[in-house]
């Protein structure tokens, strides 16, 4: 009920003491109404209902109707939005960066926007916050975090705030969503001592935390029970997801990734020091294989179940390396060959979605490629001129993904051809209107945040008869 959320919710998540005011109104009228209703009970039509009960009775029955009107009003929150349900059996999850092993950034069976507008936009009015990291969208809210160290739950439809969380660092992550559980990683390259917090997806409320001797700039990865942690040069640890109890750690690599989880192994890579591919035991955390690679692993891997694919590149988001290098490369699940390679002309910053035995990332090159997922042969590159360091989403036929020229592009996945660019300088607040984040797809709207403050939400034009019936 709204005075038991106020509770609960922290103050510096509250809406506005007018608001709250303001929420409290149908309750008033409704407690008014069930008064003169008890003054007309015994008067007007109704007497012949409760003809034959004593007056207990019949005030019992008003306060019986009372009951089922404040009932009905406190489902609804302020402003009279109706409030999102977290669904306790966690079939509305987000367990991975991007969604799942393929990373294709999308909520199971959702459609994208194919003719875009803005139907609104986030910005924080106190802080201004940029928005590097990646959202995501499960359980009917979408969930982001910050550089100004802020992660905010925010309303699907209306993009208001349902409540936010302070972290002790910036905020790159990526959230898992999981059971009305949200899973959140803090910290930069520079920063130690780090935490991974899980939060009641519902309210915010921390439930544990978790910390490690390094940083987590990548989401965890839930599976199997399980919830895997890169954690910088911590490498990586086993969770349980209902404690936060350490179950198992592997040290020594160095990881600022999204682990892939299979029942095959967990798959991940390191970016500093010694430069390699590992797959490992996700039950017992014993390695399984460790390949030499040719350069530091930056992307998340994913897999199609028979072949795991890693970016890899120097440089960083900031900026490319003199000497760039950036390649994409196919291993075998079950014995670590490099099946085959695929070099770019800068680094391959994001992670590859897998869809229909095709592969799609950025590079720094400026380009967005598509490869044959088998052999690895470019089928086509959109030249974006400006380097792509947002992973791409996929569904039905369609590809999105954000660059550092702050354009949002649509494509076809079969062909490469732009099928619409959204400009998000418009809502600048000055020139670094970077896109870096990777979308989130879910209910036919696009989900992502820029450089310059602002958080963004696309969705289709409502045809006229969705207009006229609103």
């Amino acid at each position: 009920m709204p005075w038991m959320m106020l509770a609960v919710v922290p103050l510096a998540n509250r809406p506005g003491w007018w608001q709250v005011l303001l929420s409290y109104v149908p309750i008033v009228a409704a407690i008014g109404a069930a008064i003169v209703l008890l003054w007309f009970v015994n008067r007007l039509a109704w007497r012949w209902v409760l003809t034959g009960f004593s007056r207990r009775a019949q005030f019992m029955a008003a306060g019986v109707f009372l009951a089922l009107i404040i009932t009905a009003l406190s489902s609804v929150r302020y402003g009279g939005r109706p409030r999102p349900v977290i669904s306790p059996e966690g079939k509305d999850q987000w367990p991975t960066f991007m969604a799942n092993p393929q990373r294709t950034g999308c909520s199971p069976n959702s459609t994208g926007p194919t003719d875009p507008r803005k139907l609104w936009t986030f910005r924080d009015s106190v802080s201004r916050a940029p928005f590097a990291a990646s959202p995501a969208a499960a359980a009917g809210r979408v969930f982001v975090g910050s550089d100004n160290q802020k992660f905010y739950c925010l309303h699907p439809d209306t993009g208001q705030v349902l409540w936010t969380f302070k972290a002790a660092a910036e905020l790159f992550a990526s959230p898992v969503i999981s059971a009305g559980r949200v899973y959140l990683g803090e910290g930069l390259h520079h920063t130690s001592n780090a935490k991974l917090y899980c939060l009641s997806a519902d309210t915010g409320a921390k439930l544990w935390e978790f910390p490690t001797g390094g940083h987590i700039e990548f989401s965890p990865t839930l599976f199997d029970g399980k919830l895997y942690v890169a954690a910088g040069g911590d490498g990586i640890y086993c969770l349980d997801p209902q404690t936060g109890q350490k179950l198992w750690q592997y040290p020594g690599p160095h990881v600022d990734l999204s682990p892939a989880a299979t029942r095959q192994g967990l798959f991940f890579g390191s970016v500093w020091g010694e430069q390699a591919f590992y797959r490992i035991d996700p039950q017992t955390g014993q390695l399984l294989w460790k390949r030499p690679a040719p350069a530091g692993v930056c992307g998340s891997p994913s897999t199609d179940g028979t072949r795991v694919y890693f970016g890899l590149g120097n440089g960083t988001f900031g900026l490319s390396h003199a000497n760039p290098v950036g390649s994409v490369c196919c291993l075998s699940i079950d014995e670590g060959n490099i099946l085959w390679t695929f070099n770019a002309k800068d680094a391959v910053l994001t992670t590859i979605a897998v869809d229909q035995g095709s592969l799609y990332f950025g590079s720094r090159d400026g380009h967005l490629y598509c490869l044959d997922a088998l052999t690895g042969q470019q089928k086509w590159a959109y030249n974006a001129q400006d380097p792509v360091l947002s992973s791409p989403a996929i569904t039905d036929g369609r590809l999105y993904f954000g660059c550092n020229d702050g354009q949002i592009y649509c494509l076809d996945s079969r062909t490469g051809q732009k099928l619409w660019a959204y400009d998000t300088t418009q809502a600048a607040f000055n020139t670094e209107a970077q896109v870096i984040a990777s979308p989130a797809v879910s209910g036919g709207r696009l989900y992502v945040g820029s450089m310059n403050f602002v958080f963004f939400c696309l969705a289709d034009a409502p045809s006229p008869t969705t207009r006229a019936n609103r």
